[in-house]
């Protein structure tokens, strides 16, 4: 029989502790709940100054302060690594593995210092395709790329190898970790996961829209992102085509888009009326309002940020059993033939449009996948099952490494 004794691990993340939720947080929770003692090293959202510690759903958060503003907190602030460096060597804390969430300074200097020194296993998790043509191009003004791509590249990729390890959100990044000289043994490739603790049942579609004042009878499309609407515009005018053939169509928003953004996507501006913005929500009232939809618009070009990355947001449109029309590129491609969860169309508002009529005049096909996508999210993407794949690799780890004994 295989006894695991329980392990002391450390999470060290480029993320503020609001955008931790989606990857270092799961996966913390999920080792907790198997015994194993876990510490999250995040940005704190706003303090400067000030360390703050807190023990929740049985591991703990250290969020450590950061000079940097708004979106610049993602692990370049030196000083930060320094402070990160300085609480780890002051706790001398005994660690069997030290999981890296990017290899930003502030993530991977103060993490490598203490693995080097107190021996212990490091590795890195690979979730975003920046630097080479990636998501600086999309999300970065010129200046920024001109000035600072050479950064992003050099702290995205000179790293990797140097660790003992590295998981990877996507087939692309795996490969392209491979290309850099990660021995394939010691690669892991973790989805995206979903939370089934937010998104336990299908919320009722009659009773969202009641509380919504959406009438029963229309049909309703949704594009659901928090700060990523990368080709927002081509779900706009998907929904504008699909109103010239169903002129009640409500196109239902949740995210930073504004009012006035989607007023400069949209080709005739009468199609505002049928528009519902509702701005930034707290995670947790998203089921009770995405499940109005009927249709969920994801769209996904081919473009290189999209084929290294996992839209998160698939996982919440599968949770609440509904279709999902997006296009064949990276994980999504792979996603959509492996498991029936929605169509896949061209990256334009023309084809994804037919696609969504396809489904809205086929209730019985829409219903049969989004039945698929809910049985996927459970028994696919489940944080549980997921974690359980990373628990292996862990152990294996460790084992090849020799440092510690993970069995009793």
């Amino acid at each position: 029989m295989d006894v695991r004794q329980p392990l002391n691990l450390l999470c060290v993340t480029n993320h503020r502790r609001f955008k931790s939720v989606f990857r270092a947080q799961p996966w913390a929770r999920e080792l907790a709940v198997r015994g194993h003692h876990v510490d999250v090293i995040c940005h704190a959202d706003t303090e400067r100054w000030r360390t703050k510690i807190e023990h929740v759903d049985g591991f703990r958060v250290v969020e450590s302060p950061d000079l940097m503003v708004g979106s610049l907190r993602q692990g370049w602030d030196p000083v930060c690594a320094f402070r990160r460096r300085r609480f780890l060597f002051r706790e001398d804390k005994h660690y069997d593995l030290i999981q890296c969430f990017d290899t930003r300074p502030a993530v991977v200097w103060p993490a490598l210092a203490y693995a080097r020194a107190k021996h212990i296993p490091i590795v890195s998790d690979w979730s975003d395709w920046w630097g080479r043509g990636g998501l600086i191009r999309e999300r970065r003004p010129l200046w920024y790329q001109y000035f600072f791509a050479w950064l992003e590249v050099f702290f995205e990729e000179h790293y990797r190898k140097k660790l003992d390890g590295l998981s990877a959100i996507s087939h692309a990044l795996l490969d392209r970790a491979l290309e850099l000289g990660v021995p394939r043994e010691r690669c892991h490739r973790i989805p995206g996961g979903v939370n089934l603790d937010v998104f336990s049942e299908v919320f009722p579609r009659d009773e969202s829209r009641a509380r919504q004042g959406i009438p029963l009878d229309v049909p309703v499309l949704c594009f659901s992102g928090l700060d990523v609407l990368i080709d927002l515009g081509m779900a706009v005018n998907a929904y504008e085509i699909v109103r010239s053939s169903f002129p009640g169509t409500i196109l239902l928003l949740t995210g930073g888009a504004t009012e006035r953004v989607v007023r400069r996507m949209l080709r005739d501006p009468a199609n505002m009326s049928g528009v519902k913005v509702l701005g930034v929500l707290p995670y947790r009232e998203l089921p009770s309002h995405l499940a109005a939809a009927d249709v969920f618009l994801m769209p996904f070009p081919d473009k290189i940020a999209n084929v290294g990355r996992w839209p998160n947001k698939i996982g919440d449109y599968m949770c609440l059993g509904r279709p999902t029309v997006s296009n064949p590129v990276g994980e999504v491609k792979w996603l959509f033939e492996q498991y029936h969860v929605g169509l896949l169309a061209e990256a334009t508002p023309e084809s994804m449009a037919d696609a969504a009529l396809r489904l809205l005049r086929d209730p019985e096909l829409a219903r049969t996948m989004g039945e698929t996508a809910r049985k996927t999210a459970e028994e696919g993407f489940s944080w549980s099952k997921l974690v359980d794949d990373l628990e292996d690799w862990y152990y294996e780890l460790i084992r090849a490494d020799g440092s510690v004994d993970p069995e009793e």
